[in-house]
């Protein structure tokens, strides 16, 4: 089974590429274009990872990593600017960095908190990589 990676975005360019990208490294991906519709997608399926993309507001990406967090799913979120933050289970990656940044964040995060995800998809960080 793969690894579901729930995927935020209502980009109509940008978010079919990074789609594309995780799909091509092994995961399922869940697209929704909205925080709400992601909201549901959380409290109704198992999700193993959430990406969320640069253009969802800094209130909703804090609603969406709190629920996450609650459920112990991490988050990349895809940041130019590098903005930290205290919770572990939350990762920003400057998308400019390119695909194999944020896949090994994304493998890094999933590994670390969680396993029995990574362990179902057999991914693991040189599975990760585009070919």
């Amino acid at each position: 089974m793969r690894p579901a990676v729930l995927s935020i975005s209502a980009e109509r360019v940008l978010a079919p590429i990074r789609n594309a990208v995780l799909a091509h490294a092994g995961y399922g991906v869940i697209p929704v274009a909205t925080v709400d519709s992601a909201l549901e997608v959380l409290r109704d399926r198992h999700v193993c990872a959430i990406v969320i993309a640069n253009t969802v507001s800094l209130f909703d990406r804090r609603r969406v990593c709190s629920e996450g967090h609650i459920r112990h799913i991490p988050s990349v979120v895809m940041d130019p600017y590098d903005q930290t933050t205290d919770d572990q289970s939350e990762l920003h990656v400057n998308p400019l960095d390119g695909p194999e940044v944020f896949l090994d964040a994304l493998a890094t995060l999933m590994q670390r908190d969680h396993q029995p995800c990574v362990a179902a998809g057999n991914l693991g960080g040189a599975a990760m990589r585009l070919t």
